[in-house]
């Protein structure tokens, strides 16, 4: 069961105890025709679980995506609990990266399950807020609980901005809007860190408006996709950082999970060690530049 200690500040904690502000996305890919999701002579839950346990002395959290569970039906889902279970073990944070959002009663539900005390329960949860406040609102209200929250505000994919960046009557685009909201939230939430336990999601593929996010929401906590695979340098991906080089923690899912294929005669878990440790040197040597500029 979670404490109901801030959310932020329990986060803030893992990333100076760990001295690492990256998260671990535990993102087990669908076969395809030029790979397996799972290697061979590994099951889905000891594949994900050695992922975990290699990669947790250098990542303050991991983020597992719904999607890849969900798809594997029942076996997907014991899955995830195991993931969930380990990540206990191991003190790490876990944030669900479900995106659910939906009427207020529908939305109750989500929050409870990924939010709560059950099979699914994890400490924070990405939710999308484009149905309004309404359907935000029973995920807020877990934050009380030591629960938090990362509200999409700009996505890292390449047609984000088809919608995310239009701009209303007097020239501000939809996400600033949102930024502007998630601040309003936020700021009944903020522990002694400073931070709120309702944080956002900001892709490092633009970090101009990473920039102008941290602006707009100068209490909340970043979550970046986008750094490794998606090809986001440690510059970009910690553009929303404070001036102290907090408030961001950055994901790597596929760069990490899938170390193993470019490195001969290491074991999954092995090569996943060795990319978090880099991907968690390469962020900090970003942070001990971007606060000597500061």
């Amino acid at each position: 069961m979670i404490g109901a200690m801030n959310f932020a500040d329990r986060l803030a904690d893992a990333v100076r105890a760990k001295n690492s502000c990256a998260i671990l996305g535990v993102d087990p890919q669908l076969d395809s025709a030029k790979a397996k999701g799972v290697p061979e002579r590994y099951t889905l839950g000891r594949f994900c679980c050695e992922i975990v346990e290699a990669c947790a002395p250098y990542v303050c959290a991991i983020k597992p995506q719904l999607a890849f569970y969900e798809a594997r039906g029942i076996d997907g889902m014991r899955a995830f609990v195991e993931v969930i279970r380990t990540a206990r073990k191991l003190g790490l944070i876990v944030i669900a990266d479900a995106k659910r959002g939906d009427i207020g009663s529908t939305s109750a539900a989500y929050a409870e399950a990924f939010l709560g005390d059950g099979d699914f329960g994890c400490d924070a949860i990405t939710v999308n807020p484009y149905q309004g406040a309404d359907s935000t609102m029973p995920f807020i209200a877990k934050v009380a609980s030591g629960r938090g929250v990362f509200v999409l505000v700009r996505t890292s994919n390449p047609s984000s901005g088809e919608f995310q960046d239009i701009a209303d009557g007097d020239g501000v685009a939809m996400w600033e809007r949102i930024a502007a909201r998630v601040h309003g939230w936020g700021s009944d939430y903020i522990g002694e860190s400073g931070l709120s336990a309702i944080g956002a999601v900001v892709g490092a593929t633009y970090p101009n408006h990473a920039r102008r996010a941290r602006v707009l929401m100068r209490n909340a906590i970043i979550l970046v996709p986008g750094y490794g695979a998606q090809g986001a340098s440690a510059a970009d991906a910690l553009a929303s950082a404070r001036t102290d080089g907090g408030g961001v923690i950055v994901n790597a899912s596929r760069s990490l999970m899938y170390a193993y294929r470019g490195a001969a005669e290491k074991s999954a878990g092995e090569a996943a060690a060795i990319a978090a440790r880099a991907m968690r040197d390469d962020l900090n040597a970003a942070l001990a530049k971007l606060r000597a500029s500061g």
